[in-house]
């Protein structure tokens, strides 16, 4: 365990100024060109980070398992890596022009729009699988729409002002959350009050919070999850919805299900009603991860983290 890193240690691969970039290329070149000028990076990428490269086989081997999938090889390693590059191509189009995305299957798209209709807003409960920029789409029907994310990482002002520049500031928002404080519970309590989502990704550990989890049986195998996020509903007593969005043959498809009208955490039996509803999204996660195996985009030792 000496040599464990925290998802957050390993870095991202994008900031602000490269995004500019990609995103200028991508306006230029398009979509297709992107893609195949992207696939030297990817192979790069592949072949340095032997961390990556062994956590993705790692994963894969525990859905062969688990009896997700057939056979693993490097070929499928690589593929994984290509399923995640081409969520970031993905996004980039989405940024530069939500027509950009292809056909969107969203069957229960009501939902939603229901929940904006009694002008509260709620809880979204996603995961770092597939794309969930893409449910920007779902503003196009109801321009009432506001979407802020919850990100653990200090450079969310940055992409923020990126946003600004794009024009989607309106619509779409990045809030850093590295702890829950007073402030930060105030904020997003106004949000949604004034009618907005927020948008969650409950499958990693913040940075702040690393003793804030339970080991949920996820794959065959107890694996930490956080929280906060389910802490944080019952404190905005709001409605939650589990919210994933990942490719289809000619799109994607957006798969949103009511997950409760209000998380109620008692007092008496705080811990036990905690766990018992992270075992109710885990459970969750989990089918849709068997739905989309190499869309789940953790590229650390998710299992592995010291307690």
């Amino acid at each position: 365990m000496s040599s464990f890193r925290h998802w957050s240690d390993i870095g991202e691969l994008g900031f602000v100024a490269g995004m500019r970039l990609l995103l200028w290329l991508y306006r230029k070149l398009g979509s297709w060109a992107f893609t195949v000028a992207a696939q030297p990076v990817v192979l790069y990428y592949f072949l340095a980070n032997a961390e990556a490269r062994s956590c993705s086989r790692q994963y894969l081997q525990r859905l062969q398992r688990c009896g997700v999938l057939d056979n693993v090889s490097w070929i499928l390693v690589y593929r994984h890596f290509n399923a995640f590059a081409r969520s970031v191509v993905d996004k980039l189009g989405i940024w530069a022009d939500p027509a950009n995305c292809g056909s969107i299957c969203f069957s229960n798209r009501q939902l939603l729009l229901d929940q904006l209709d009694t002008g509260r807003g709620a809880i979204l409960l996603g995961a770092h699988l597939g794309n969930m920029e893409i449910c920007r789409s779902i503003s196009r029907s109801n321009k009432r729409l506001k979407l802020n994310i919850l990100v653990h990482t200090p450079h969310a002002e940055r992409f923020n002002q990126l946003l600004r520049e794009l024009q989607l500031h309106c619509e779409l928002e990045l809030i850093e959350v590295s702890q829950l404080s007073p402030a930060t519970a105030i904020r997003l309590a106004a949000c949604i009050e004034r009618g907005e989502f927020i948008a969650v990704l409950a499958d990693r550990v913040p940075v702040a919070s690393r003793d804030r989890v339970r080991r949920i049986e996820f794959f065959g195998e107890p694996a930490p999850f956080p929280e906060g996020p389910f802490i944080l509903a019952s404190i905005l007593k709001c409605p939650v919805y589990t919210l994933f969005c990942v490719p289809a043959e000619e799109g994607y498809v957006i798969r949103c299900d009511h997950f409760a009208d209000r998380l109620r955490l008692p007092r008496r039996d705080r811990g036990e009603e905690l766990e018992r509803v992270m075992r109710r999204f885990v459970a969750v996660l989990e089918s849709q991860v068997r739905a989309a195996p190499l869309q789940w985009f953790n590229f650390y030792r998710f299992w592995n983290q010291p307690k």
